[in-house]
């Protein structure tokens, strides 16, 4: 039977429905009528699994990444002047100025002296606090102060700069919580905190002042918090940037996944910050400091892969460094004369990477009693060979060196003047084979050592038929002999003066080089691949970086080798002198390398064999990449993210591909319109389950420029075929620096790496709040998580105005978790939005199952009153609870069914 609005008249009006008993996708580019069944408009911090709920959590699963001590953390700025210093002085290792006028600092200030003159001693000028201060006069500690110093008014002008210091006009305490007032405005951005130094506050009790982690309160107010010990604060003081502790800096650099190749159920994260590393346990998240080598640092965002057993840290236009997790062979090892304490050890690692001071660990010597154990580098020989000091050890003595390993911290990976790999030339005299062991007798090696991999040239005589053209890995390797193994019989004639030939692998272009100081690279058909943007020169140890001005074209080293390169001209030049620049590199399939460049793509084939026979190709140079981290493959398809938004690309066969017509991202355009251009770059992507998580820096608006890093997540489900959510964190200093997948069990997780709070799990457990570092400090924040659904317009079917009446939606808790939404209705044409309810209210109570392992299921309806509008929406919003939403449904009438124009 029909339902109609009203009856007994001609303008009778049938009573209309419209449902949605699925979902799957975002649709933010068509009107709101013209989504189809399944289509969203706004999922935020939702997941649709043909029901709709509310995402998991994110957790902190380390916490704070710091060195110790509290880092300057600012998320503001203070804003002031400066002031001319007329005189300085250092006396008994203490600074006196004198400033031109009064320069309005007080004792325990933070100072940022510049323009000093001096020749001798510690460098006065600098960051440093004041111990005293009075109208016109400043003085400072520097022990290694010392001479006679000078000032100047012109350029170089002698200062004290302010501008890191505000004048505290009032202070008061309340419950524990300290409350400043800085009249002119201190300059935090709203919700936000962050150390500032507190001096000259009058107080009773424990003494309020010093380094204090401050909340903004108002434009003009901040709060910190003191313990009950402080019993009275007042007066006026100064606010000043805190000072910078190097080493408790905790910026994240870069990071990347370790799967030990020892040990496969065990996976560790390994991130960089500017002065040390971290190695994370995934199975219990066990933190390890791993060193870099005295007097380096980073200083920059950069990148960092594992190859092979190694994990190389990149760095632009510096040597990298590599870290071997479980060491590297040692190819021998000797002591000398010297009696205990001080048996000095000489060790032969190739390539070593070490210098004075670094720890090693020796394992595996054996003959006599070896020098197993920790040392520290006491000399460094050449590139090849080092020294320590031993303790009650075999002196004397040649040790085995078999299975034995050096394993230290991060290490300088191999860089400058490349010493080509020698060719000889002997007769087969010198050749003996016993039970396939071939020795070559031979003069000068100083190039081939164990591990290395000889190509047999020539051999006249039949018995050595069988290697020529082959290679083989040497297994050991002195100044006179080299060895490998090899398919021959054996063999030991003393009279033939026929021909052997053998040596390093030749360089198919213009010589071997080490790896040429790239930003990034990437692991492809067990070769390295990275931008070729600098040449090299020096020596091992005194390497120098010259740029080539040139920004298309890569660099591939030898097959095993990640630190041996060849340099063919020309053939690895992308875009052909265009203004064009690689972005990125992902390995497609089988031999196929695709270079994304700024405003072009490529397809690099025949990777597998000879480089000489490498082709290039132009793919499109219709669009190109934007952030080299958001690339991902699925299949056949590659997703990254470019000006237009987001592209899928999909590759048919060997040349031949679609889908740039127009980008995967066409119905989120409004989110792609809001990325800040400024860090867009920075995106990151990654695939798990089914789902392609895109991290970008979003601005509340377009063109805002108020994001400043990763701050929100994009997410496409492919097996829905649309994008699924938009991901927000409750948090502005929550920002992800990268993502990582990986796990200690049977089952990976996704986790990301953040800016300065260590590492967090995505999709960890159901739950109403992310638990969040993000700061250096201990402390964790719990946001709660907003999750909410916005429908599509029904509109009944009829481009008439409507009366809505009443709407129904079903709703589904998790096993055992008390639920409830917020449910609002709104309207267009005209434009209403209303409060309906929340799941308590009509239903009269929370959807709250019966047992532990029940999910209880509610039909919720509700009536909308009558809301008159052209379309109309649903917005639910969680409040308790991860309840699905099955399904929604909204019923009305046409409400005008006039014949004249309306508006």
């Amino acid at each position: 039977m029909s339902q109609f609005a009203q009856s007994g008249s001609a303008m009778d009006s049938a009573i209309g429905e419209t449902a949605d008993r699925f979902f799957e996708r975002v649709n933010q580019r068509e009107q709101l009528n013209q989504l189809q069944e399944g289509e969203v408009r706004e999922s935020l911090n939702g997941r649709m699994e043909g029901y709709w709920k509310p995402r998991k959590n994110v957790v902190s699963r380390t916490g704070a990444l710091t060195t110790g001590g509290s880092p300057l953390q600012l998320p503001f700025l203070l804003t002031g002047t400066s002031v001319l210093i007329t005189a300085a002085s250092v006396t008994a290792g203490v600074v006196t100025l004198t400033t031109g006028s009064a320069h309005g600092l007080a004792p325990g200030a933070t100072l940022n002296i510049a323009g000093i003159g001096y020749t001798t001693g510690g460098d006065p000028n600098g960051v440093f606090t004041a111990a005293t201060a009075s109208a016109s006069t400043i003085t400072y500690a520097l022990a290694s102060g010392s001479g006679t110093y000078t000032v100047s008014a012109v350029e170089p002008i002698s200062e004290v700069i302010t501008s890191t210091s505000k004048t505290i006009a009032s202070s008061s305490l309340a419950t524990n919580v300290v409350t400043i007032t800085i009249t002119a405005g201190h300059g935090f951005a709203i919700d936000t905190v962050g150390y500032g130094l507190i001096a000259g506050l009058t107080f009773t009790g424990t003494d309020p002042n010093g380094l204090r982690l401050l909340t903004y309160a108002s434009a003009t107010t901040m709060t910190f918090p003191v313990t009950a010990a402080t019993t009275a604060v007042s007066g006026a003081g100064t606010l000043s940037q805190a000072p910078i502790n190097d080493d408790a800096a905790a910026n994240v650099r870069a990071s990347c996944l370790f799967s030990d190749p020892n040990d496969s159920n065990k996976e560790y994260v390994i991130i960089v910050l500017d002065t040390i590393a971290k190695k994370i346990d995934l199975d219990g998240y066990a933190i390890t400091d791993i060193p870099y080598p005295a007097g380096e640092a980073l200083g920059a965002d950069t990148d960092m892969i594992q190859v092979f057993d190694k994990v190389m840290l990149f760095r632009e236009g510096q040597q990298a460094l590599e870290w071997f997790p479980n060491g590297r062979p040692i190819l021998s090892a000797s002591s000398n004369a010297t009696a205990s304490p001080n048996t000095v050890v000489t060790v032969n690692l190739r390539e070593h990477g070490l210098i004075v001071g670094a720890l090693i660990t020796i394992t595996g010597l054996t003959g006599g009693t070896p020098p197993d154990g920790d040392y520290a580098v006491a000399t460094v020989v050449d590139q090849d060979t080092f020294t320590f000091l031993a303790a009650g050890i075999s002196t004397s003595t040649t040790f085995v060196a078999t299975v034995a390993t050096a394993t230290d911290g991060f290490t300088l990976s191999p860089g400058g003047a490349y010493t080509q790999p020698q060719t000889f030339n002997i007769t087969e005299r010198y050749v003996d084979v016993v039970s396939g062991l071939v020795t070559a007798t031979v003069t000068g090696n100083v190039t081939v050592k164990a591990g290395d991999v000889i190509v047999v040239r020539q051999a006249t005589t039949p018995d050595f038929a069988e290697m020529v053209g082959k290679e083989y890995q040497v297994v050991e390797a002195t100044t006179t002999t080299i060895k490998w193994y090899a398919p021959v019989g054996d063999y030991n004639t003393n009279t033939t003066a026929d021909t052997f030939e053998f040596g390093g692998r030749f360089s198919a272009g213009g010589g071997f080089m080490h790896q040429p100081g790239a930003p990034w690279g990437i692991h492809f058909q067990r070769r390295l691949w990275v931008p070729f943007y600098y040449n090299q020169s020096g020596d091992y140890d005194t390497v120098t970086y010259t740029s080539r001005k040139i920004t298309d074209e890569i660099s591939v080293s030898d097959i095993l080798d990640t630190t041996t390169f060849d340099q063919i001209e020309n053939q690895f030049r992308i875009s052909g002198g265009t203004a064009d620049f690689v972005v990125a590199m992902h390995g497609f399939y089988d031999d196929g390398l695709v270079v994304l460049n700024r405003n072009s793509l490529h397809l690099i084939k025949g990777t597998l064999g000879s480089l000489l026979d490498v082709t290039v190709k132009e793919l499109t140079s219709e669009i190109g990449c934007l952030a080299r981290k958001s690339v991902v493959m699925r299949g056949n398809a590659m997703l990254f993210l470019s000006d237009d938004g987001v592209y899928g690309i999909e590759f048919l066969n060997d040349y031949n591909l679609r889908g740039t017509e127009e980008p995967l991202s066409k119905n989120i355009q409004p989110y792609i319109d809001r990325i800040n251009a400024d860090y867009s770059d920075k995106a990151v992507g990654i695939l798990f389950e089914n789902r392609y998580y895109l991290a970008v820096p979003l601005d509340s608006v377009p063109g805002a420029g108020d994001s400043y890093g990763n701050n929100a997540i994009l997410v496409y489900n492919f097996l829905n075929k649309g994008w699924e959510s938009l991901d927000t964190f409750g948090d502005s200093r929550f920002l992800i620096k990268d993502f990582v997948i990986g796990s200690a069990s049977e089952r990976n997780n996704i986790y990301a790496v953040t800016s300065n709070g260590g590492l967090h799990q995505i999709e960890a457990s159901e739950s109403s709040n992310d638990t969040l570092n993000v700061d250096n400090s201990a402390a964790v924040v719990s946001p709660t998580i907003n999750a909410s659904l916005t429908t599509r317009g029904y509109d009944l079917g009829t481009m008439e105005r409507k009366r809505f009446t009443d709407a129904q939606v079903n709703i589904q808790s998790l096993p055992g978790q008390n639920s409830e939404y917020d449910i609002a209705f709104a309207a267009e044409d005209p434009d209403d939005a209303q409060s309906i309810g929340t799941t308590t209210t009509l239903l009269g109570g929370l959807l709250t199952p019966s047992t532990a392992t029940e999910a209880e299921t509610a039909s919720i309806r509700c009536r909308l009153g009558g809301i008159r509008g052209f379309t109309g929406t649903m917005i639910l919003t969680r409040t308790i609870g991860s309840p699905k939403v099955n399904s929604v449904k909204v019923a009305g009438s046409v409400t005008n069914r006039q014949i004249i124009s309306q508006r």
